[in-house]
């Protein structure tokens, strides 16, 4: 299974930031048709699911609004966790146990992609292959200092390493 956060990995969500510190989740969904997709997800996700990876979004943001995204561009994805679906967010690993035990997927072979700590942290917590992306921030220092086992500043980059992987 890969499981990829939400915002800055997927979507650029900076321009509603300030919305979504202030849980103002219509002001987010208000703006969201004007949010962007990071160049290559959409391609990524279709390809990945197509080769057969089950594929889910485990995000800290309610799940309206990766939804809204999956409609619109009509991601394949298996399963998607949010901010009311677990007690303990990220970086506890809760919501990535919970998405692996909708599908049974084995943690030994599965990966989680995101843009934070707390992103690595959870991946650790949960047993999965840590894996860093740099394209939706400014300074990966922390990001980077947090030890994911790999890390990409490209989509494509991220395309390749799971070119020979198997489902």
């Amino acid at each position: 299974m890969i499981i990829f956060d939400f915002d800055q990995t997927l979507v650029d969500t900076s321009p509603v930031e300030p919305l979504r510190a202030a849980r103002d989740w219509k002001g987010v969904m208000a703006r969201a048709d004007r949010l962007e997709v990071y160049p290559g997800i959409s391609g990524l996700l279709a390809d990945l699911s197509a080769r057969g990876h089950k594929l889910a979004i485990v995000t800290k943001s309610p799940d309206m609004v990766p939804k809204w995204f999956i409609a619109k561009y009509g991601w394949p994805i298996d399963v998607l966790v949010g901010y009311h679906h677990v007690k303990r967010r990220k970086p506890d690993p809760e919501g990535l146990l919970l998405a692996m035990g909708k599908v049974r997927a084995d943690a030994a072979v599965s990966y989680h992609v995101g843009d934070h700590v707390q992103d690595t942290q959870a991946a650790r917590g949960a047993g999965v292959t840590a894996i860093g992306v740099t394209w939706g921030i400014e300074d990966d220092t922390e990001l980077r200092a947090s030890g994911p086992d790999v890390v990409f500043a490209t989509v494509e980059e991220l395309e390749h390493f799971f070119a020979d992987r198997a489902p």
